[in-house]
């Protein structure tokens, strides 16, 4: 029996975990040295449906659990956050652009891990250094890749990398990064089909952090009132899923696009105390205004961890 290799970002994935497990899947030989086929480990928000019709693209197949299968890990390596049951002897490659969450593997395996805006541009280094041409449809992929998860070059995630490699890739994809922007970034807004059970979970994502279960979701949007208008039910879904969960805390930011603030919603006294003691950040109508916060990664879960765990 000939074991299949997949290729899957986290549980509820973005445009940019989609998009990196379908080329790498699809430039397999170039990267693992080995054929692999892409899989998502959740349903993929309206951004990133946009993205796919434009490409012409399928959704990759959705996955679950892990029996059989060897798995290449992408944007991510939280145990919280990959697929259920991922052993040490499944694992066998990783390419993310966060810290490490403290997976373990049963041999060595092929890792890539840097600091770069997204794993798209990860992709695209390597491709690059083993001289694969990039044809229009792998660079329209990689530009949506990056313009999401660095929305659009403003996120502090953003590397001078990355803006190269936007600026090389629009001139092959052929597009006005502007338009193509502000269409995407469209979509990413866009609440059709979507509840607000789904609009918390849409890019929520749990953290061990010392002894502490933390859960943060985000929601980016060009329109932050069309979310925050629904705040009290927003509420309600986030005390319920954090006693559901077994979470010490559960955070929800809504991250405006445009003018680069979080408003994170605070659901009771444990997440005010956190978020007075880490950003020094007054509660106000059981909300908390981050000015400049835009990135989870770097503006958020490091100051948390430090906190938890110093």
């Amino acid at each position: 029996m000939v074991t299949k290799t997949i290729v899957v970002g986290h549980k509820n994935p973005d445009t940019d975990s989609v998009l990196s497990a379908i080329l790498v899947s699809k430039f397999s030989k170039k990267i693992l040295g080995f054929e692999a086929e892409s899989r998502i480990a959740g349903d993929v928000n309206n951004e990133t449906k946009y993205i796919l019709g434009l490409v012409k693209t399928e959704k990759p197949k959705l996955i679950k659990k892990i029996t059989t299968e060897k798995v290449v890990l992408v944007d991510t390596t939280e145990p919280g956050q990959i697929v259920d049951c991922l052993t040490e002897e499944n694992l066998t490659g990783i390419i993310d652009h966060h810290k490490l969450g403290g997976l373990r593997t049963f041999s060595p395996i092929y890792c890539r891990v840097e600091p770069l805006g997204c794993v798209c541009s990860i992709i695209y280094k390597i491709l690059k250094e083993n001289n694969v041409k990039v044809d229009k449809k792998t660079a329209t992929m990689i530009v949506a890749g990056i313009i999401s998860d660095t929305l659009n070059l403003t996120s502090p995630t953003t590397t001078a990398t990355d803006k190269t490699y936007l600026k090389e890739l629009a001139k092959i994809a052929k597009a006005d990064l502007k338009q193509f922007a502000a269409d995407q970034f469209e979509a990413k807004s866009s609440l059709k089909g979507i509840s607000l059970d789904k609009v918390v979970e849409c890019d929520y994502k749990e953290f061990e952090m010392g002894s502490k279960r933390v859960g943060i979701g985000v929601w980016e949007t060009t329109n932050p009132e069309s979310v925050n208008a629904s705040a009290p039910k927003i509420m309600k879904i986030l005390e319920d899923k954090k006693t559901k969960d077994g979470l010490d805390y559960i955070l929800f930011g809504v991250v405006d696009i445009m003018k680069n603030n979080t408003l994170c919603y605070i659901i009771g006294e444990a997440e005010e105390k956190l978020m007075n003691d880490v950003f020094g950040a007054a509660t106000k109508e059981n909300m908390v205004f981050l000015k400049g916060v835009v990135s989870r990664k770097k503006q958020i879960v490091p100051q948390l961890m430090s906190y938890f765990t110093k």
